[in-house]
Order: structure tokens, then C-alpha cells, then sequence
């Protein structure tokens, strides 16, 4: 197991801590010392939201900092194509010596700093571009510089172009470019996905992908953050699922005494909220039936008609939210953004859809645990009951006896609840 403590306690901050990551860190410094060397890379690191990204790049500047780099850090935002060059004009403002001096003396890199002539609209038209590309390859050659772009998934155009321009002609300059992404933002239309494939093809480039942490790293992650209650800590890591933003949210709210952060929840929820009416239906529908839901049952129970259906649920998959299990059904991709979805669903209609999910499943064969779930949920207690023990009893036909006594454990409880 891999587990580098590199800083201090926090989150994504020059105080945080960095554990389980040191074989990507290690990938990210050959690409950097070998620019130390001469060679220029390119660096691609993707992972999904808060799985660490930020803290794992700010790592490699403190390393490039030690190695006499001068290291520019620019942010994309959600903001369209409104601000041509946005993340490099925020690189930029940070530059000091040798490399102030030689924006100075490139008056079309000076335009992008505060109190610069206005952009406009001929920014991005192409003999500026071509100045202000060829400009950039000669301020980057006048000393070591490790150049990070964060959040390439909110990248415009302009940002987009400069990425795969600098990606193909960097050779010999000191440099390392390096450029974070989101993978969980990368909808199958999403304009960076063919940049990507491009730029993964070219030798220079270098591909990182951040998996989630293991059990023991997490829990390692959660100690170092101040957890000391072993129960909370591996309830935590349970629902985390590896994410370290999402176990230190998550963390936060156990020790208040509540399920989840707002601002966990709004994370969670955001993706959703971009969905068509349709889609957001269906998405719903899904939270309501579990974790997984099959194919036929999803679509009976949205209302749609086959082709509304599919069109809503190929918005829902490209987007990551809800992915293919098996041959027939679906899954969340994160079991945290079910339990955000049915939790912000109103009660009545939470009730509602129970009730005609319990409605279809009824016609199934061997739906009696499932059953007997969506009737508790939508507030018939008579038919919990009565599914909980059929559930029991298939179950000891199965020849299951702990699941059957769990079923008929779950009926006792049912049954001192049902009013006479």
C-alpha cells in the first residue's frame, strides 16, 4: 500500500496532506526533471471531482519551487467562451522577475494582464493568435517554468487551442505544462474529450489518471484530518467510496451529527441540475428504485415512451451519472449522489413513487425483499409486512437462513407497527 504523508493536515491547501499518491507524484516529477533537462512535457492529470487533483499538482510545485522553477498557475471557469485566455491571463498575473520582464517586452502577453489594452473580439482571430502563441513559446524560454492549467473541463476555445499549440511545439524549452481535468464533467459531446485523444497520442504527453483511495489510505486520510472515533471513521470510508473531499465532507458531518454537508450535497446535485426535464424525471426515478435499477422497470416507472425514455437516459450516461450494470439495468456512478437525489426529493413525492414502483413490482416474480422496501417507503405498513415475510420464505426455499431470518426479523417489526 502506498501512503506518502507530505505536509501538514487540511484540504487541498499548501497545509494539506497528500497520501496514496505517490506513484503519480513520481510520474509527474520524471515529466519535470526531464524538463529541468531540456526536453519539454506535457502532463494531463484527470480524476473525478475532489479526488485530489488539485493537492496532487500543488505537490509537484512545491517540488518544482526546490528545483528552481518558476511555477504559473492559471484557473479555467465556468464562463463559456466570454473571456478568451482566461486561466493563462491568471498564470500570467503571478510572474515576477526575469518573467515579468519578458511580458513587458511582448506587448500582446501584456494585453491579458489587469490594465491591459482590451481583449475584444479579434483576440481569438487568427494573426493574433498566431503573435500570441508565438510569443508565449518565447517567454516560456527564458527560464524553467512549470505552467499549470486547472479545470481544463470549463477550458473555452481560445484556452483549448493554446493547450494543443503548446502541447505540439514545446521540444527543447525549459518547460513543464500541466493541465487538470474533471472526468466525471466529460459528457460524450464535451468539446476537451478529442483533445484529449490527440494530445494522449502525442510522445510528450504524458497521462495521469487518479483512481479512488483504498480502504487503508482513506482511513489513514481521515485520521490525519483529526478522526479518532474508529465506527465513524469506517462508516465514512464506506460512504466515501475512496473520494478524499467527499470522506472529509462526510466526516464533517458525522461530527455534527447529520448524513451530508450542504455543500457535499450541492456538489452533488450540480450535474443534475443541467439535466432536461426529462432526464431530471427519470434521475429521480432511479434514486427512488436504489443504488441499481433495472432497465424496464426505470422506463415503466418514468411514464415516458421508449424513445423519450432513451434519449433521457443516453443524456443521463453521458454525463456520468448514471452508468450501464450489466446487460439490463443501471447503477449511480457514486452511491452518494442517489442518497443527495432521493433526499431532495420532496416527501409527497418521494411517497408517491414508492408507491408506484411497489405498484410494478408487484407483476414481478421474486420481488418480495424489493417489495416489501418501496411499501415501507411509501408508508403501507400492510404490505411491508406481508412482502417482508414472503421475502422470508423464498429466501428459506433458497436455502438462505440468515437472509430469511433478516426478512422475518423485519416483518416482527412491521407487524407491531400495522394498526389493528
Amino acid at each position: 500500500m502506498c501512503r506518502d504523508i507530505l505536509a501538514d493536515v487540511g484540504w487541498q491547501n499548501e497545509h494539506s496532506v497528500l497520501i496514496g499518491r505517490l506513484v503519480e507524484l513520481d510520474r509527474l516529477t520524471v515529466v519535470l526533471d526531464s524538463a529541468a533537462a531540456g526536453l519539454a512535457g506535457v502532463a494531463l492529470v484527470g480524476g473525478d471531482a475532489g479526488i485530489g487533483k488539485t493537492r496532487l499538482v500543488t505537490e509537484l510545485g512545491e517540488r518544482a519551487k526546490a528545483a528552481g522553477f518558476a511555477v504559473l498557475v492559471g484557473q479555467c471557469a465556468e464562463l463559456g467562451d466570454a473571456l478568451p485566455y482566461l486561466p493563462l491571463a491568471d498564470a500570467l498575473r503571478s510572474a515576477r522577475g526575469e518573467l515579468r520582464a519578458a511580458i513587458d517586452a511582448r506587448p500582446v502577453l501584456g494585453r491579458l494582464l489587469p490594465g491591459g489594452t482590451d481583449l475584444g473580439p479579434e483576440t481569438t482571430s487568427g494573426l493574433t493568435q498566431q503573435q500570441l502563441f508565438g510569443s508565449m513559446l518565447g517567454f516560456l524560454a527564458v527560464q524553467p517554468v512549470l505552467l499549470i492549467l486547472e479545470d481544463l473541463h470549463w477550458a473555452d476555445q481560445s484556452t483549448r487551442d493554446l493547450l494543443v499549440f503548446l502541447s505540439r511545439m514545446l521540444q527543447t524549452e525549459r518547460v513543464c505544462l500541466v493541465g487538470t481535468y474533471r472526468t466525471d464533467d466529460l459528457h460524450r459531446r464535451h468539446p476537451l474529450r478529442r483533445v484529449l485523444a490527440e494530445l494522449k497520442r502525442l510522445p510528450s504527453v504524458t497521462a495521469v489518471e487518479l483512481s479512488p483511495l483504498d480502504r487503508g489510505e482513506m482511513a489513514d486520510y481521515l485520521a490525519a484530518l483529526g478522526g479518532d472515533d474508529v465506527q465513524m471513521i469506517s462508516e465514512v470510508v464506506d460512504r466515501a467510496e475512496g473520494n478524499p473531499f467527499y470522506a472529509e465532507e462526510l466526516l464533517e458531518a458525522a461530527v455534527d451529527g447529520s448524513s451530508m454537508t450542504d455543500g457535499l450535497a450541492s456538489l452533488l446535485l450540480s450535474r443534475a441540475e443541467l439535466l432536461s426535464d426529462a432526464a431530471q424525471r427519470v434521475l429521480r426515478g432511479a434514486a427512488v428504485a436504489g443504488r441499481r435499477v433495472d432497465h424496464d422497470l426505470l422506463r415503466e416507472a418514468s411514464g415516458l415512451d421508449e424513445l423519450a425514455f432513451e434519449e433521457a437516459m443516453r443524456e443521463i450516461v453521458s454525463r456520468g451519472l448514471l452508468r450501464t450494470n450489466g446487460e439490463y439495468g443501471y447503477a449511480f456512478r457514486h452511491a452518494l449522489l442517489q442518497e443527495a437525489v432521493y433526499t431532495d426529493l420532496l416527501p409527497g413525492e418521494r411517497t408517491r413513487m414508492h408507491s408506484e414502483f411497489a405498484r410494478l413490482l408487484t407483476v414481478r416474480k421474486g420481488a418480495a425483499a424489493e417489495l416489501a422496501y418501496h411499501y415501507l417507503a411509501g408508508h403501507d405498513l400492510a404490505e411491508a409486512l406481508s412482502a417482508s415475510v414472503e421475502a422470508g420464505r423464498r429466501a428459506e426455499r433458497l436455502g438462505a437462513p440468515a437472509e430469511a431470518h433478516r426478512h422475518f426479523e423485519q416483518a416482527l417489526g412491521l407487524w407491531a407497527r400495522v394498526p389493528e
